[in-house]
């Protein structure tokens, strides 16, 4: 902690010490205080009631937000600085297995840190002494420097009332580097079935930080992520995978982000990967970054035989950007263990696509020079999407010169399907393919073809009116 941030904590403590009320430090920061660690996050609790505490600030014209009153909270700002209060308070019944049906303001710190989850962040340091004075009812202290996770008090109990702390559980033998007593561990693995209480964000929330602090350093824990990824994604739980398999979740875990983490979860899913994106309700964004790395990983495995790495490479940058494509390396390579040289080779590649031309919009060619050749509505789109594959084969054609002369030669399939309902479902029952060769401007490639010179002498009408009476002229053969 600063020296300035040790100041305002004092004026904090002093604004309660001078109302004759009490204040803790609890929670997580108390915990990471005792590992020698930075807290991120500070909370504190107080035998003031909400309403106490809104009168301290008001007579000591201090800024405050009733945060959440209805569960005691109310945070000060001094110094710019965000400090959330909390009543001591004893909770009810857990009837829903999410939240207590009522809250009990209390006067005792013991109340307090006997409702808390786990010995370890069941700790209270008091602001306004002026020694290290812990109140530590359930030895989480020790439990700290045996590095172990229990709960305060029965398992079963603690888990039954909010089965989202079997997922807190979890997250905190990883981002510690505990473990878990007989107990703790016992329930957990016997009531998984808790977690059809909890709401998906909240879910999704602890299994991503899982999956980001998860580190395989026990058979132990290779069976908890069995157990998780079973109960969180059935779906894309393969038996002959996963199953205890220590090295698939080794390699889990040595990922460097959690979107490529989530598509090596997701890669063999039964179900739509899209689908299981929105079940865990993630970004749109998180979406379509897996979705994409695992066509990468697929495309790249099926286009190998091309023996041309380089177009490949850009070919799916340019579809899925750089990340993702480099993120699907990751799961190939998870796949077919490349050598060093190997993966610094494609890696090379991917770098140098920041150079080369990979989107539309590099192209030497616009849509506007299209429909200057005589291109129409979709017929330009597909036009330019031919260029660039061409352009992505070989760098060297991105000359407008060159392109030009690809597209006065472009074949356009037409794809015309008909679709009836039999025998109560919607099948193709038709299908027409027609290429079509679709020319440049018709005017400009005659003129330019028989004589380059008077062409050079028109001006911009004239060449469309000589465009139309070719048009004329094409139409009256047709008929």
């Amino acid at each position: 902690m600063s020296i300035d941030f040790i100041k305002t904590l004092k004026k904090l403590s002093q604004l309660f010490f001078k109302n004759n009320y009490e204040l803790y430090m609890v929670g997580g920061a108390v915990r990471d205080i005792l590992m020698d660690k930075t807290p991120h996050d500070y909370d504190f609790a107080t035998n003031a009631t909400p309403d106490q505490m809104l009168k301290i600030a008001e007579e000591s014209n201090i800024e405050v937000i009733p945060t959440g009153i209805k569960y005691g909270t109310v945070t000060f700002r001094i110094d710019n600085q965000s400090f959330e209060c909390t009543s001591y308070r004893s909770d009810g019944n857990y009837s829903d297995g999410r939240r207590p049906d009522q809250v009990t303001f209390s006067t005792n710190i013991l109340d307090d840190l006997s409702r808390r989850d786990f010995t370890v962040n069941a700790i209270a340091l008091n602001m306004l002494s002026n020694v290290n004075d812990y109140v530590d009812p359930f030895n989480g202290i020790k439990d700290i420097e045996d590095k172990v996770i229990r709960t305060v008090g029965d398992p079963v109990e603690r888990f039954t009332e909010d089965g989202l702390r079997i997922l807190r559980a979890i997250r905190f033998r990883f981002k510690l580097g505990f473990t878990f007593d007989a107990a703790t561990y016992e329930a957990i693995m016997s009531n998984w079935q808790l977690l059809k209480h909890i709401s998906q964000e909240r879910i999704t929330s602890e299994f991503l930080q899982i999956l980001t602090y998860g580190n395989l350093d026990s058979t132990e824990d290779c069976y908890l992520m069995d157990a998780l990824i079973k109960q969180i994604l059935p779906e894309a739980y393969i038996e002959n995978v996963y199953d205890c398999n220590w090295w698939e979740y080794k390699t889990l875990f040595e990922f460097p982000d959690i979107e490529t983490k989530l598509a090596f979860i997701l890669k063999n899913s039964k179900t739509d990967v899209l689908d299981l994106c929105y079940k865990l309700k993630l970004s749109n964004k998180m979406s379509r970054d897996i979705v994409e790395t695992i066509y990468c990983k697929n495309l790249f495995e099926e286009m190998l035989s091309s023996n041309d790495t380089s177009y490949i490479v850009r070919k799916l940058v340019s579809k899925c950007g750089k990340e993702n494509a480099k993120r699907g390396f990751y799961l190939y390579d998870e796949i077919y263990n490349l050598t060093e040289k190997e993966w610094n080779y494609l890696i090379a590649l991917l770098d140098h696509s920041d150079t080369e031309a990979i989107k539309l919009s590099d192209l030497k060619i616009t849509g506007d020079d299209l429909i200057q050749l005589g291109f129409k509505g979709r017929e330009i789109g597909k036009a330019l999407d031919y260029c660039l594959d061409r352009v992505l084969r070989n760098q060297s054609l991105n000359e407008k010169e060159k392109l030009i002369g690809l597209v006065k030669h472009y074949n356009m399939k037409e794809v015309i399907e008909e679709y009836a309902e039999v025998d109560g479902d919607i099948k193709l029952i038709k299908q027409k393919v027609t290429v079509k060769n679709v020319l440049s401007d018709i005017t400009a490639v005659k003129i330019i073809t028989d004589n380059t010179k008077e062409a050079k002498k028109l001006s911009d009408d004239e060449l469309e009116e000589e465009k139309q009476k070719l048009l004329k002229i094409l139409k009256d053969k047709e008929k």
